[in-house]
């Protein structure tokens, strides 16, 4: 029974919290049921402040992206692990970080994968194409990592 609510709150958090929640009151208010105050981010911009980072990162996107979409395309459950497949849609239409909206329309893809205790999610780990789209905006949330050379 677990695994099956462990998936219902990663769905719940992509297709309801994320989707056009940009007050940052509710978003803020949504994250404290979802996200664990520990929640390490494992490939985000500051895994060192996962939650914090997690937080401005959210508040940014959903100002700049105000009508962005996210689908789950597949969910898959073992243990505390859930690991999720979402398509995301947006058109830049608002300004953030000093970012003028372009009204350029992104699409991508995200694999992640999630931790849960106690329904909150602890840990992620994930790869996809959202680094590319924002880009094409204007938009940096990553640092390059260095090549070795």
């Amino acid at each position: 029974m677990e695994r099956e609510q462990n998936k219902e709150i990663i769905r719940h958090w992509f297709e309801e919290i994320v989707n056009g929640k940009i007050d940052r009151a509710t978003l803020l208010a949504e994250m404290d049921t979802v996200i664990a105050p520990s929640f390490v981010d494992h490939d985000g911009p500051d895994p060192v402040h996962g939650r914090a980072a997690l937080e401005r990162a959210l508040s940014a996107l959903l100002t700049a992206l105000p009508d962005a979409r996210l689908k789950v395309e597949q969910l898959i459950g073992e243990g505390d692990l859930v690991a999720v497949r979402v398509r995301g849609e947006a058109t830049h239409t608002g300004e953030a970080m000093g970012i003028p909206p372009t009204g350029k329309r992104i699409a991508w893809t995200e694999n992640e994968i999630f931790r849960l205790d106690n329904g909150r999610i602890v840990e992620s780990w994930g790869e996809g194409s959202l680094d590319e789209a924002l880009g094409q905006i204007g938009f940096a949330f990553r640092a390059k990592q260095p090549t070795a050379g």
